[in-house]
């Protein structure tokens, strides 16, 4: 090989290597910040057959893998590449349903398999804190990491759906009343071996579970319309009967209310764990000096031996409603797919990442899906090849 190509590839390797995009950890984002918040990029490349492309230089081999499109992006700003199963494995830790002769089993990251029953599931499965799980019409089903299933009944098979939190370690299965003024919720903690209720309270149909941990719980609420942006103290739980008495007899020591109007704006409620709820909410802006200083104390009056934080759980709920209500926080709301617009149109499925680094469309069992990663600085759509038998993706809270 001449010294004038092997300078070229120099030169042109070096390039790519100062213009690499830098990684974060994929497991930390969130909905509202994958694709604002963090300065990764991922280009799909694929290996190109040029003689040129070898360059051996003593015991090092280079493999020059150009990008598939060029660095000036198309008019729709979308990159665009085909995606086979190792990578997706490798880059976002995605698991897959298969199908097998003797009925289905999870395909993990490291290739491994976990039996997961003869039936196919009728719903999304999600990957928990040691187990995964789906729900049927009357029952939540869950499957071990080694492959022992476990089933709990709905209290109501019309009615009853569920909440996963943050993190995975728990679910909820929310039952409202029959004029919709109240809602139940059965708490579950999944670090069992065999999932028990562990614990449930019942509050006002208007604030709804969004997120919790062992201390505290964040809900959801229109706020505004009786607040009015104001920061001060209220008493929203006695005068509205919120119903924060049965978190707090749940064992809950903090309760806090995020506004779906200005997610920005949140209360805060001390509770002692044992029945009793403060008798004023303190309100304001999440970082208003009254807001944190009300969580760096429901953190420091956490039980004993018990770790508390609250501020990750507020601002996780924050991010998710303004994903929801502000398409400056959800990058895929106002992404052009250009030419993969009829085949996302035309999916019968739609799977989205709990931590938001990607969505998938596409059908079960088909041969391709369409996929979204969104775990950079801007989208990047393509054609992933499942692994064979593939039913679908799993959904991974952990």
């Amino acid at each position: 090989m001449s010294d004038d190509i092997e300078s070229l590839l120099r030169s042109g390797l070096a390039e790519r290597a100062d213009a690499a995009p830098t990684f974060d950890d994929p497991g930390l984002a969130d909905l509202a910040i994958a694709g604002a918040g963090r300065i990764r990029r991922r280009r799909r490349a694929a290996a190109a057959a040029s003689g040129a492309g070898l360059l051996v230089l003593g015991a090092a081999v280079f493999v020059w893998q150009p990008w598939l499109v060029p660095d000036d992006e198309g008019e729709n700003g979308v990159i665009a590449a085909d995606t086979n199963a190792t990578e997706v494995q490798d880059e976002f830790a995605m698991e897959f349903l298969v199908a097998d002769p003797d009925g289905y089993s999870v395909l993990t990251e490291n290739g491994d398999t976990i039996p997961y029953g003869g039936e196919e599931p009728p719903g999304d499965i999600y990957k928990l804190a040691g187990m995964y799980m789906t729900e049927t019409a009357t029952s939540v089903v869950t499957v071990s990491l080694d492959g022992e299933g476990a089933e709990i009944d709905k209290p109501s098979e019309a009615e009853t759906y569920t909440k996963i939190n943050g993190v995975g370690d728990r679910f909820a299965l929310v039952t409202p009343n029959s004029d919709y003024t109240a809602e139940e919720y059965s708490l579950v903690d999944v670090s069992l071996h065999e999932p028990t209720e562990e614990s449930g309270f019942t509050t006002n149909y208007a604030v709804t579970l969004e997120d919790w941990d062992d201390t505290t719980a964040v809900f959801t609420t229109d706020l505004y319309s009786t607040a009015t942006g104001v920061a001060k103290g209220y008493y929203f739980n006695e005068e509205l009967d919120l119903g924060l008495e049965s978190v707090s007899a749940a064992g809950f020591e903090t309760a806090v209310l995020v506004d779906t109007t200005d997610p920005e704006f949140v209360c805060v409620s001390d509770l002692d764990a044992a029945g009793e709820a403060s008798g004023q909410e303190q309100c304001g802006p999440v970082d208003s000096d009254a807001v944190v200083q009300s969580l760096a104390i429901a953190e420091e009056g956490a039980p004993a031996g018990v770790e508390a934080d609250p501020t990750p759980l507020v601002e996780r709920v924050i991010g998710n409603v303004q994903s929801m209500e502000d398409p400056e926080f959800s990058p895929l709301d106002d992404l052009d797919l250009g030419e993969y617009q009829q085949q996302y149109d035309s999916a019968s499925e739609y799977w989205t990442d709990p931590k938001g680094e990607w969505q998938i469309a596409g059908t079960r069992d088909a041969d391709s899906w369409l996929l979204i990663d969104a775990s950079g600085e801007k989208p990047v759509v393509s054609e992933l090849e499942p692994p064979a038998n593939a039913v679908m993706p799993i959904l991974s809270y952990t």
